[in-house]
């Protein structure tokens, strides 16, 4: 009974711990950022940086301001947040897909290995105008593009996760009868998950480059289309504004897929995490 109380109070005195540096960790953020800002205003303000290159952190604000009252940011950014939406969906149904079929034939992975690796290494920005040769300039055109570069990145994590699973644990699971869908359902892809991710948050990093880059190719409507516009102008404000409503974004997508890996990956918390 001891025993289980001095449990109990350790996983509350855990918990507390945890909450508490996630505070601090808010903290230090908030901290750093505004002392970026104060540097950055500071340094055009004593003329170490010239303005007419590297606009104020008040002139990009007056930016974005501009930006939402006059109605031009919400549209270009929804039609920018559709296109990586489509192009990441695609990215995961057929990146894990291709990556199951490649590692249940090793025959079909060693043919199919130096062609991926070809097409993987072909420059996305040179293909851009391919791209919207073929699908025209609206929205398909840069969700192919961007796809192109988040397949492969989903396709090759994994990929790499289902090949480096521990050979102990699936001969245990063998000896204990298990199945090979058992076994993959149970064992290999639980086990893969970790990589999953990772492949899933560095393809949608991907993806929101890819459309954004298309967009500033040839485009209807987009944030990448906003940045050629001003980039035209030479408006350094306004390009920076679109440049931080696009990190602002991708940083809110990364956020959201963070909290699922933290849901679907709770088990995987070893006993190396305990607080000290």
């Amino acid at each position: 009974m001891t025993d289980m109380v001095r449990s109990e109070a350790g996983l509350g005195a855990a918990a507390g711990t945890n909450g508490s540096r996630s505070r601090s960790v808010l903290g230090a953020r908030i901290v750093f950022l505004l002392a970026f800002l104060v540097a950055w205003q500071g340094a055009v303000a004593l003329g170490l940086a010239n303005p007419a290159f590297i606009a104020t952190p008040v002139g990009v604000a007056r930016s974005l301001l501009h930006l939402i009252v006059g109605g031009k940011l919400l549209p270009n950014l929804a039609t920018t947040l559709l296109e990586i939406l489509l192009s990441f969906v695609a990215s995961v149904i057929f990146g894990v897909a291709s990556a199951i079929v490649l590692d249940r034939s090793e025959w079909l992975n060693r043919t199919l290995s130096p062609f991926l690796t070809a097409f993987n290494s072909m420059p996305r920005i040179a293909l851009g105008p391919l791209f919207i040769l073929w699908f025209g300039i609206g929205i398909m055109s840069k969700a192919v593009l961007a796809f192109s570069l988040g397949y492969f990145i989903i396709l090759l994590s994994t990929l790499g996760g289902l090949k480096n699973v521990d050979r102990d644990l699936l001969l245990m699971s063998r000896l204990f009868g298990a199945s090979q869908a058992r076994l993959f359902w149970h064992v290999r892809l639980p086990w893969a998950l970790p990589g999953v991710f990772a492949g899933l948050r560095l393809s949608l990093i991907y993806c929101s480059a890819g459309a954004v880059i298309g967009e500033m190719i040839a485009a209807q409507s987009g944030l990448g289309l906003l940045v050629q516009s001003y980039s035209g102008r030479f408006d350094v404000a306004g390009v920076m504004a679109l440049i931080l409503v696009v990190a602002v974004m991708v940083m809110a997508l990364t956020s959201l897929m963070d909290l699922c890996e933290r849901r679907l990956l709770a088990w995987s918390k070893g006993s190396t995490d305990v607080p000290g």
